[in-house]
């Protein structure tokens, strides 16, 4: 089993302070569609299996996304904020396609919570939740429409929302939707697509939040959860970044919008960067890329974000369960006719 990852543009139509951070590390522009098409057959010829494709906000391609989409041959999960012009723009368009088969968004409240607040102060009052509300708008409306869409909602715990995880999950479950789970990450020693651990403070937990997560975590039940496995880990590791990816994130590239190579998908690494996705067109290259990816991660402090985890779980794990667990949100803790009916290429 091989993963990649791709941030197809560094773009954000909300231009957020936190997406300004992400694009300061750019080596150059980004890649246009047909390049994107080149890139993509680079991977397609490294046997990649499968691959996570983020933005900030890949919907902003528009028609580009479509093209590039239409020409990869390797299953994928496509993550958007849903901001409501842009979704309403090209939700039909896409999901007519039968290309654009899946939504993935970042869900961190339950959507009766958010309504209730929308109820008691007429707004939001932060970043959080109204892109939460509009991630909820998205799956519930895609859902209704476009019921073979695969849809996932995945939840960054942290110290504002904890509480309410096992209703968010349990939320997500009762619309047919998937849930990942990842903890809040902070800047630690080159971690680029984060604040610093001080400015992430309100938003850490101490050790009696740690306790009454792991209470919460213990309320969850199985569901829809794509990772339920990694909710067995040690709960002060899960919170504390605490797990090492041992030097192979994921088995894959990581391609920046520029077309340039990163460590993984939170960091850029000071070798691996040397390298762009073409440069892996020549076979060579590989093992030169793959021992700068290597050599990156073993000065990184560690992590515990969940694709490298799975990855890394199933692959140790002998079992050719885990390219479905990717691909179909296969899981051992729930039934195959709940699986999602997408394509295994």
């Amino acid at each position: 089993m091989i993963n990649s990852l791709v941030y197809l543009t560094r773009r954000c139509p909300r231009k957020c302070d936190y997406c300004r951070l992400r694009d300061s590390n750019l080596q150059g522009p980004e890649l246009n569609k047909w390049e994107w098409v080149r890139a993509f057959k680079v991977l397609q010829n490294l046997e990649v299996d499968f691959n996570l494709i983020l933005g900030n906000e890949t919907w902003l391609l528009g028609g580009d996304l479509l093209h590039i989409m239409c020409e990869n041959k390797i299953p994928f999960a496509l993550y958007t904020t849903c901001p409501e012009t842009l979704f309403e723009k090209y939700r039909e368009i896409y999901f007519n396609s039968g290309v654009i088969d899946n939504l993935s968004c970042g869900i961190d409240y339950p959507y009766s919570y958010l309504l209730n607040v929308l109820k008691e102060r007429g707004s939001f009052n932060n970043d959080m939740e109204l892109k939460s509300f509009t991630a909820w708008k998205g799956l519930i409306w895609t859902r209704a429409n476009y019921p073979t869409v695969d849809c996932q909602g995945t939840v960054t715990v942290s110290k504002e929302n904890y509480r309410l995880l096992p209703n968010t999950v349990e939320e997500l479950t009762n619309f047919g939707i998937f849930c990942g789970i990842n903890f809040i990450h902070w800047d630690k020693k080159g971690f680029d697509f984060f604040p610093s651990e001080e400015e992430m403070k309100l938003f850490l937990m101490g050790e009696g939040d740690v306790l009454d997560l792991e209470y919460c975590i213990s309320k969850i039940g199985k569901n829809y959860i794509q990772n339920f496995e990694m909710l067995k880990e040690d709960v002060h590791l899960l919170t504390s970044m605490g797990w090492h990816c041992g030097g192979n994130p994921y088995g894959g590239p990581t391609v920046d919008s520029d077309g340039s190579l990163r460590c993984c998908g939170y960091r850029t690494g000071s070798r691996t960067k040397n390298f762009s996705i073409f440069d892996l067109e020549d076979v060579t290259n590989i093992p030169l890329w793959r021992e700068a990816v290597y050599l990156d991660c073993k000065e990184c402090p560690g992590c515990f974000w969940s694709y490298p985890w799975m990855y890394h779980y199933w692959l140790n794990s002998n079992d050719e369960f885990g390219k479905k667990v990717f691909v179909n949100h296969a899981g051992k803790h729930i039934s195959s006719e709940r699986w999602s009916k997408r394509r295994l290429e």
